[in-house]
């Protein structure tokens, strides 16, 4: 499968886009599969490097989300 270097890590622009270009691919995946787990990683990774380079606290904006405050 195209993707990541490895280690799994998001480091600039470039990887950012590959990462959005591959998880659309994945978006239809079945569930159980590898390209399933591939499309997990890729969202952590995804938010992760938007976390990185928006500065948000991803955790506190998902505890928002949910009701929490």
């Amino acid at each position: 499968m195209p993707g990541l270097p490895e280690p799994p890590a998001l480091h600039d622009e470039s990887a950012y886009a590959a990462a959005l270009d591959e998880l659309d691919d994945l978006m239809l995946a079945e569930p159980g599969t590898p390209e399933s787990r591939r499309f997990d990683e890729l969202v952590a990774l995804i938010e992760e490097y938007e976390m990185r380079r928006d500065g948000y606290d991803l955790a506190r904006m998902r505890q928002l989300l949910a009701g929490g405050s």
